[in-house]
């Protein structure tokens, strides 16, 4: 039975564990990186993704600007790196990736950086931006998708052991909380076909 009030301010975290991605852009040579969690499918045909993001966000600016940005999914054994990127100002550091050891390379779709090191990457165009409370909506139409062979339709989690977002602590300073997976498989029969 349910039974707990949840803070309104905190729903989101029913939802987490979430797998974060990184989203990149490039605007007039400079590099925009951020982890994000809220990235979605909103579309099969044509292929729609939604990422949410603060629009304080420099990255956030850039996406508007260009009209074009990357979503990468990282491996679990990428967790600092992914939490660094979380805490570290493009306005500090001219190459952020190169300051969490990460390489950029650019994508052929849509000239926009991503990451070498990514599991999956899609590459979208902008068709969309709405203003949705406290975030930026922006649905992206995939252009072009690359995945490590540990992906065919979809992932095989003996090979691929997703990056799992699962908020962030204060006990002793602030730290993100990444998780992995166990890698079992449980297989649920549809009861009605068609």
């Amino acid at each position: 039975m349910i039974r707990n009030r949840v803070d309104l301010a905190k729903v989101h975290r029913s939802f987490y564990p979430q797998v974060s991605v990184v989203i990149m852009v490039e605007a007039n040579g400079h590099v925009g990186v951020m982890p994000a969690i809220w990235c979605m499918p909103l579309s099969f045909n044509p292929p729609l993704i939604g990422i949410a993001l603060a629009p304080e966000h420099e990255t956030c600016h850039m996406i508007r600007k260009t009209r074009a940005f990357t979503i990468n999914w990282l491996d679990y054994s990428h967790a600092r790196q992914v939490g660094e990127l979380g805490e570290i100002s493009g306005r500090e550091f001219a190459d952020k990736l190169a300051a969490v050891k990460l390489t950029t390379v650019k994508s052929k779709g849509n000239s926009q950086p991503l990451i070498q090191e990514a599991s999956a990457v899609l590459e979208c165009q902008v068709r969309e931006e709405r203003r949705t409370g406290t975030h930026e909506l922006i649905t992206g139409e995939v252009v072009e998708a690359y995945a490590a062979d540990c992906f065919h339709d979809y992932w095989d989690f003996s090979k691929y052991n997703p990056l799992l977002y699962a908020g962030t602590e204060e006990k002793e300073g602030k730290s993100w909380r990444f998780l992995s997976i166990q890698r079992t498989t449980m297989r649920v029969p549809f009861k009605h076909e068609g």
